[in-house]
């Protein structure tokens, strides 16, 4: 699934899902007498996202002013455990991974995701970030990605175009 925003943002981000999926092939349950309940149901693993927020300034640390935004999903998976990563779709490698740009201007300080409670992990690591693991089943399960963005005093004042594309994944292990 992608989204592209289409109203004026202060950063546009695009969002691409992808969904990777082991199915297999659960067993039929069966009554105390014998007789055979159910049948055979294939795995199911499922990503939906919704519209990433403006991002906006929410205060100021030490190393400069720090900007979030949000990213609402929900997700489906027959079988756990269930992992949620984020990774750079533009640049695999070099100064500009994990990094919003704008033209031929990147900020010096990496993107930054979170999801949950979990702590926030940089998008310029050589290992894509994850973000969250379910353990058990879950159905529509809402989560929020948050994106942090810290801007140090010479940089720009706002965010406005800059942009980077981002891969939200869902992976299930199977048995």
């Amino acid at each position: 699934m992608s989204a592209t925003l289409s109203r004026p943002r202060v950063a546009a981000l695009t969002l691409s899902a992808t969904v990777v999926a082991a199915l297999t092939g659960a067993t039929a349950a069966h009554s105390e007498e014998g007789t055979s309940i159910g049948g055979t149901v294939e795995s199911t693993i499922g990503l939906s996202v919704g519209e990433v927020s403006a991002f906006t300034r929410s205060g100021a640390s030490r190393r400069g002013r720090v900007f979030t935004a949000l990213i609402p999903i929900e997700v489906t998976a027959t079988e756990g455990p269930t992992w949620l990563s984020i990774a750079d779709g533009e640049a695999f490698a070099g100064p500009r991974r994990g990094r919003l740009v704008k033209g031929t201007s990147t900020l010096a300080i990496p993107l930054l995701a979170a999801a949950g409670n979990g702590p926030y992990r940089s998008l310029d690591a050589s290992v894509d970030p994850v973000l969250e693991e379910w353990g058990e089943p879950v159905s529509l399960e809402a989560a929020t990605i948050r994106l942090r963005q810290t801007v140090r005093g010479g940089a720009p004042r706002t965010l406005r175009g800059y942009h980077k594309l981002l891969l939200v994944t869902i992976t299930a292990a199977g048995p």
